[in-house]
């Protein structure tokens, strides 16, 4: 089942945040949104999720609306924004999670699925920025979702830990999209990969293509070198 942009558009008051953007995503393919901060890969995941409406084009997800999508639990997100109970314990809210997905999975079996093991009974605002984004893909992944949505997933992680998260992911099977402002975790982990500057497609193809195409070098110099 197909995820795709149709020439979508979507600006914040006079900035344009995407122009015509056009793609298609087939199941169980990983595809990375990869963009300096600022270039449109949020507002992308925002409107995928049905959390924002494109002002022109069309979103489809998983050959639904967004809405649609979401609301019969088929897709899972992990996002930036967006806090966690401070006065919860992680299996607390890893079983809330499982709760409004039906049971879909134990909270053991996802705590073990996010290497939380370890923290199940800390709360939440004991927790390190890492930890924290476990318990983000935790409650992501709780639904068993067809869909996968990652926004930035590793920013706080460690070396072992974003290694750790990868292997997680590969191993469900889901069709993912991540944003993500590094060269290297979307030539590692990704299938394709979208260039995305200044709200609109500049490139996309797998990895080893991306890479040696000389007319994105100014491009990729700006995010490897973390300029946005």
């Amino acid at each position: 089942m197909d995820t795709s942009f149709d020439r979508v558009s979507y600006s914040y008051g006079s900035a344009k945040a995407l122009t015509e953007v056009t793609f298609t995503v087939p199941s169980g393919q990983t595809v990375a949104l990869l963009g300096a901060n600022g270039a449109g890969k949020s507002t992308t995941v925002d409107l995928l999720l049905g959390l924002k409406r494109p002002e022109t084009g069309t979103v489809t997800v998983l050959n639904s609306t967004p809405q649609a999508a979401v609301a019969h639990g088929r897709t899972g997100a992990m996002l930036q924004t967006g806090g966690l109970p401070t006065d919860s314990t992680v299996k607390e809210i890893i079983d809330l999670a499982c709760h409004l997905y039906g049971h879909r999975r134990t909270a053991d079996e996802v705590i073990a699925l996010a290497g939380l093991d370890d923290f199940r009974r800390r709360r939440a605002d004991t927790l390190s920025g890492g930890q924290a984004q476990r318990v983000r893909f935790a409650v992501a992944m709780a639904g068993k979702p067809e869909l996968l949505f990652l926004d930035e997933p590793t920013v706080a992680l460690d070396f072992r830990a974003r290694r750790q998260f990868w292997r997680a992911v590969k191993e469900e099977g889901n069709t993912v999209i991540f944003a993500t402002h590094y060269l290297d975790e979307a030539d590692e982990y990704a299938d394709r990969i979208i260039v995305i500057d200044r709200g609109r497609v500049i490139a996309d193809g797998p990895p080893q293509q991306i890479k040696g195409d000389k007319s994105l070098e100014y491009a990729l110099v700006k995010l490897t070198g973390g300029t946005e």
